[in-house]
């Protein structure tokens, strides 16, 4: 018994310090990225290279794409006016009531609507969602006016020219004035009997909203909480509630439904030559295409990787100073279809960091990359074109917007790609 103890602990040390043999070899070279020939299997001559590259011809087509958000996308139904030098811009809010009874119950019967004695529009305020701009509209002592048009038209859905045309004074059917800073988180608005009689009649009624001040201003309504009528049948008394919930009878065809969408009556002018612009109203999105080599996608490990651009400031319009985050998201579009869909189709990826900047801002941007590079190499370029997006995260809220250079500018202004790599490591043995 007692050899056998003697000789098992032997044993046991020699695998010990077999094992830590190991450990410091492996030690001596982990904090190495060039290696040595000391331990060419564990960190091999060449495996822990770092090249740093910058890629100047690198964007095969960039564009501002305008429109954004889609119609009924909207978060909110932000009533913009601001005035300023060649930047004012004018918003308007769009709510359909494509169901609204045209009959209402007298004893057994059901008998058209024959006489509305009053109507009103409920409105919720979104208050608690006012950023730096609207605090300072909140803080006001001026009178706003919140104005409900008849906008209903026989035109398309999507035919917004002809919803826009319908902000006259001749379908103006209530308003409700107010000092900005005592408007209420809620609101009703009384409307007009005879107009609303018309429509309920018709069987529908869809209302614009917009606002008038003699300041710049800025309304976020959250919700349209409901339209209330009462109304009476023939020479029957006895007048009844009725609230019907805003709806659409349009075909949405796997874009948002048109229950309540904003529209620009009037918005920010386009980029001038050789800029992409992000934001404004409406809103837009850059699309950037890259033409990266393939064997930095396919055959190099990524240490770092950023999308490059230069921005060229905006000065002199209202809001120049406010910063808006900036976010990159990846196309998803598989294949190449128009830019505007393609802009339209986008993800997050892991790294793609958004960036808050002002447009009166300059200089370097970087959009982190090497999150992304993953991403790209489970699907091929053909089928997966390698393109980036750039959007505000408050489109179709402000009309602030940043503008970059784009690959027509002069060549040290143009969008590039920094990235620093090692080539692949193959840690089998011989």
């Amino acid at each position: 018994m007692k050899l056998g103890r003697v000789v098992a602990v032997p044993k046991r040390l020699a695998l010990l310090l077999a094992a830590m043999s190991v450990v410091v070899a492996a030690g001596a070279c982990s904090e190495e990225f060039t290696g040595g020939a000391t331990c060419p299997v564990l960190c091999p001559e060449s495996g822990f290279e770092i090249i740093n590259d910058t890629l100047d011809a690198v964007v095969a087509l960039d564009s501002t794409v305008r429109g954004f958000p889609l119609p009924g996308d909207e978060g909110l139904l932000t009533l913009l006016q601001r005035f300023g030098s060649g930047d004012t811009v004018i918003t308007a809010g769009v709510v359909r009531f494509d169901f609204i009874p045209k009959t209402i119950p007298v004893g057994t019967d059901s008998v058209l609507v024959a006489k509305v004695d009053s109507a009103e529009l409920r409105l919720s305020i979104a208050s608690a969602a006012l950023d730096s701009i609207s605090r300072r509209d909140t803080l006001k002592r001026v009178p706003v006016t919140i104005e409900v048009y008849d906008v209903d038209t026989a035109a398309s859905d999507f035919d917004t020219d002809a919803v826009r045309a319908r902000f006259r004074p001749g379908t103006l059917i209530g308003s409700y004035t107010v000092r900005r800073d005592s408007l209420p988180d809620s609101l009703f608005i009384r409307l007009d009997t005879a107009k609303i009689r018309a429509r309920v009649q018709a069987g529908r009624l869809r209302v614009g909203l917009r606002i008038r001040s003699d300041s710049s201003m800025q309304v976020p309504v959250a919700a349209v909480n409901f339209l209330r009528f009462w109304a009476r049948a023939g020479a029957d008394s006895i007048t009844r509630s009725i609230s019907p919930a805003s709806s659409s009878t349009s075909d949405s065809g796997g874009v948002p439904r048109l229950d309540r969408y904003l529209v620009v009556l009037r918005g920010t002018p386009p980029p001038p030559p050789q800029i992409l612009a992000v934001g404004g109203l409406p809103a837009q999105r850059v699309y950037i295409r890259l033409s990266i080599p393939r064997n930095l996608i396919d055959s190099v490990t990524v240490v770092r990787a950023a999308l490059v651009l230069t921005q060229a400031p905006v000065r002199g319009r209202t809001d120049d100073t406010v910063r808006t985050p900036v976010q990159a998201n990846v196309s998803i579009a598989r294949e190449l279809l128009d830019v505007s869909r393609a802009a339209l189709l986008v993800r997050s990826t892991p790294g793609l960091f958004q960036q808050i900047r002002a447009p009166r801002d300059s200089g370097i941007v970087r959009f982190e990359l090497a999150g992304t590079i993953p991403f790209w190499r489970q699907t091929p370029e053909e089928d997966l074109p390698r393109v980036i997006v750039l959007r505000s995260s408050r489109e179709g809220e402000f009309p602030s917007e940043l503008h970059f250079y784009s690959n027509e500018s002069p060549a040290n202004l143009r969008p590039r790609i920094e990235i620093s790599y090692i080539p692949r490591v193959d840690f089998s043995l011989p």
